[in-house]
């Protein structure tokens, strides 16, 4: 019976493999988009503003549907409506050739990105009691998986036509098919947990005060992050062929999906705060030597280091808001969670990209890590400080 308790379950399985099918997607895309932007003549800001657009839709989108997936009881329905509307807009980006096409279409790509997240996170934890740590390294496992394979196809197409903004097209176009069968693995594999058939619940518990100050402190870590994009153009300055860019995001993120199975069990042991804190110094180290002018050899490591950080603080993370809140309350903890981080993103994003091209991608890396340094020593206070209460019970 102990052994059993301990399974993943069949519906946090299916959620994983819709992970799967539309990270892999959404990843033909994102490692490639970056090189599709400057050869339309975008500059550094704009391509970050264009990440920071999809992320903060995104953020917009996480909040009215986790309050919704509280209210409604509801996550199947939600989640396959999010899913639809990314599925539908990235293929589309082969149709695209300006900055308000493009820009459009990463909103709705964002909206639905949105309307999924919470009220995925939320299902999942609903279905995983007591293993939440287990579960949502399992699920990042597997999504990650989409998020190596669909790089690779990018890469193998790219050093096959050569970068031009046909064969761009070409990659977007193809997304159309991960979508689909993402789609159709919702529609018929997942049930809602019997958790939703209760009846409706009309009052929530506050949230804890450690879910305000891990929020804050992941809203500073993400306000000064480098986002995915402007890594992959930081790396191509530093020599680095753009064909060869997708199978580098392909290698950190195979990484980052071998850690976060073994790291999710590990912080169901050890708990989730010592895991997120050495993620976010993780990624402080890796901003640094970015902001450096590193060989190719050292790009590779900082990215495989990359990939670390986000087994150690993706999963742990997301899990963690599930051990902090009250069952009735995390879509609506998602929600607020999600936004604070987005809206960070949006102005992050954008303004980092400005400080790059009006000083240096030195100045705007060293921001970033000493952003990550701050968020890290907030939760190192915050582990301190529950380890005094347990000593004082």
């Amino acid at each position: 019976m102990q052994e059993t308790k301990k399974r993943v379950s069949r519906n946090v399985i299916i959620v994983a493999f819709v992970a799967l099918a539309s990270g892999f997607g959404q990843d033909l895309i994102t490692p490639i988009l970056p090189g599709f932007l400057l050869a339309l003549g975008l500059n550094k800001a704009n391509i970050g503003l264009i990440d920071g657009l999809l992320q903060g839709t995104t953020s917009i989108f996480r909040f009215i549907s986790g309050l919704l997936s509280d209210r409604l009881r509801n996550r199947k329905a939600l989640v396959f409506f999010g899913y639809a509307l990314s599925a539908i807009s990235r293929p589309l980006l082969a149709l695209t050739g300006s900055f308000a096409s493009i820009a459009f279409l990463r909103i709705v790509d964002g909206a639905g990105k949105g309307t999924k997240d919470a009220p995925r996170d939320a299902l999942i934890a609903d279905s995983s009691e007591g293993v939440s740590g287990r579960a949502f390294g399992f699920h990042r496992l597997v999504d990650t998986a989409g998020s190596v394979l669909g790089p690779l196809l990018a890469s193998a197409i790219l050093l096959l036509f050569t970068p031009a903004l046909s064969t761009y097209r070409f990659i977007f176009a193809m997304a159309i098919a991960p979508g689909a069968v993402a789609l159709a693995l919702i529609y018929f594999g997942i049930k809602e947990p019997a958790t939703r058939e209760r009846e409706k619940i009309t009052t929530t518990k506050p949230l804890p005060w450690q879910f305000w100050l891990f929020a804050i402190a992941a809203s500073i870590v993400m306000l000064t992050k480098v986002n995915d994009s402007l890594f992959l153009v930081r790396a191509s300055d530093l020599g680095i062929a753009s064909s060869y860019l997708p199978a580098i995001f392909a290698g950190f993120t195979l990484l980052y999906a071998a850690l976060s199975y073994p790291i999710g069990i590990l912080s169901d042991r050890f708990g989730k705060l010592p895991m997120i804190a050495t993620g976010w110094l993780v990624l402080s180290l890796v901003e640094l030597g970015f902001s450096a002018n590193p060989n190719i050899e050292t790009v590779l490591v900082l990215f495989a280091f990359y990939g670390l950080y986000f087994a150690l603080t993706e999963g742990s993370g997301r899990a963690l808001i599930a051990d902090l809140v009250s069952p009735e309350s995390r879509g609506s903890a998602y929600a607020i969670f999600h936004t604070f981080i987005g809206l960070a993103v949006i102005f992050g994003g954008y303004g980092l990209g400005r400080l790059w091209d009006a000083a240096s991608p030195t100045v705007a890396f060293k921001l970033s890590a000493f952003g990550a340094i701050v968020g890290s020593l907030m939760i190192f206070w915050l582990v301190l400080k529950n380890k005094r209460q347990h000593a004082i019970g």
